[in-house]
């Protein structure tokens, strides 16, 4: 039942609803904000730095544009690996580190609709790979003052290098990519909203078309597709042709009910955080792949203000949530505190709900434990929490970490959620009054 490459909870994830002051709020983060993580498959850093294959530093260009492969009659080189869908568009990306029209690749994924390729996504240069979390062992002897010095020297280092890596890929890949077309590039736009629109240039080969991606100075990506299949929209074409009330009961037919009174959305893709500083992303990112949006926690990094610091502080997540709900056709409301009605209003209906909420280690091992016994159990009940319990709950002090609500259980006062860092295949459970008395902010889609 639990995956046995299981890294220690110790990483840390940042959350910020509003800008702040540069050093100060770094130093203020650091104490903060943390959260569990797992490193699988998105800690670029991590397995594909170490990754050994025989594609790594070799040029693979020439057999990502093959029309054979396009047409179905050649495999992807190299070894794959599955990750979370799109609806019912299925991911994976290349365990290996290859070069693409002799420039470098960070990461190279692959999207498949009923079993026959239907895009590439190479992307070049990511900063939440590059900087990770920020590097926050200091030298005990050290001052505040000399504290904050250290860590702008440390970060002042980082965005420089990854300023100059960043302009000379990018250089480099327009000039692979004009000498490639077979036309004058053109530009061109993804998303309706103006929070998640992608300004992109299109680039013509033949029947595809290599549309580039340049996010501020965070992110380049190249997404490679049939001509006939690039669309304006993050929405998947077989989404975005449903009707209203198709689309609701897409929704509604993935809410089960168990024997023991569960009711939950099923198989909500999870997207693991890994070394990044994204647990109010990539949960976000959870959402919106179930609804079909063709967006990632990298892109919602940049369409988010993130900066190349290592940490979210000063960065505008909440209103990332408002834009893929509008994307994906859905309505949204945000609250300070959480509903139990609201939610399963949420639920019933095939709808995730997104809380961010106050953190504590210990209560995460009492929730493993809690989920374990209720596999083994099905009996098994959550007691209804004392007093000395309730003051065991993370305060207004603790760290704030993002979590998705994919069911609850009615008669056993329960919720069940999933978090952004891999490690179970089932939900975890939760008493419904803990989650009321540790909620910060609460995002219910509704449609």
């Amino acid at each position: 039942m639990f995956l046995t490459n299981r890294l220690p909870e110790e990483m840390k994830c940042r959350l910020s609803s509003s800008p702040m002051k540069f050093v100060g709020t770094l130093l203020g983060v650091l104490v903060t904000l943390s959260c569990p993580a797992f490193a699988i498959p998105n800690a670029v850093g991590g397995f594909l730095a170490q990754a050994e294959s025989p594609l790594n530093d070799t040029e693979i260009g020439d057999q990502l544009l093959d029309p054979g492969l396009w047409a179905g009659n050649k495999d992807l080189p190299g070894n794959w690996r599955e990750e979370a869908p799109i609806a019912t568009v299925a991911g994976s990306y290349l365990a290996a580190r290859p070069k693409v029209f002799g420039v470098p690749a960070v990461m190279v994924q692959a999207r498949h609709r009923s079993g026959k390729l239907d895009s590439l996504a190479i992307t070049f240069a990511d900063a939440g790979s590059y900087f990770g979390y920020l590097n926050e062992k200091l030298p005990d002897h050290l001052s505040r003052r000399q504290q904050e010095e250290e860590l702008r020297r440390r970060i002042t280092g980082k965005q420089q290098e990854f300023s100059t890596l960043f302009r000379q890929t990018e250089t480099s890949l327009q000039d692979a990519l004009r000498d490639l077309a077979d036309k004058r590039p053109r530009e061109n736009q993804i998303g309706k909203t103006r929070t998640l629109r992608a300004e992109v240039t299109d680039y013509r080969k033949g029947d595809l078309v290599l549309r580039l991606m340049v996010g501020g100075e965070r992110l380049i990506r190249l997404l490679i597709q049939p001509a006939s299949s690039a669309t304006r929209e993050w929405l998947d074409a077989d989404r975005s042709a449903l009707s209203g009330s198709a689309l609701s009961r897409v929704y509604q037919n993935r809410v089960t009910r168990s024997d023991n009174g569960d009711i939950r959305i099923d198989s909500l893709p999870i997207v693991p955080q890994g070394y990044k500083p994204y647990c109010g992303l990539n949960t976000l990112t959870m959402a919106a792949r179930y609804f079909g949006l063709h967006l990632d926690e990298d892109w919602l990094a940049v369409a988010g203000k993130f900066q190349n610091t290592g940490s979210a502080a000063g960065s505008q997540i909440p209103r990332l949530y408002l834009a893929v709900a509008k994307e994906a056709g859905l309505d949204l409301h945000k609250s300070n505190t959480f509903s139990l009605d609201e939610a399963r209003g949420s639920l019933d209906r095939g709808l995730p709900v997104v809380v961010w909420r106050r953190f504590s280690a210990e209560r995460n091992k009492a929730h493993t434990r809690q989920t374990i016994q209720s596999s083994r159990d099905p009996d098994f009940r959550i007691s209804a929490p004392d007093t000395a319990l309730r003051d065991s709950w993370p305060d207004g002090k603790a760290p704030l970490h993002a979590s998705v609500i994919v069911g609850y259980n009615p008669t056993r006062q329960e919720l069940l959620f999933v978090e952004s860092w891999a490690g179970m295949d089932v939900p975890r459970r939760m008493r419904t009054e803990e989650m009321s008395a540790t909620a910060y902010l609460t995002f219910y889609f509704k449609k």
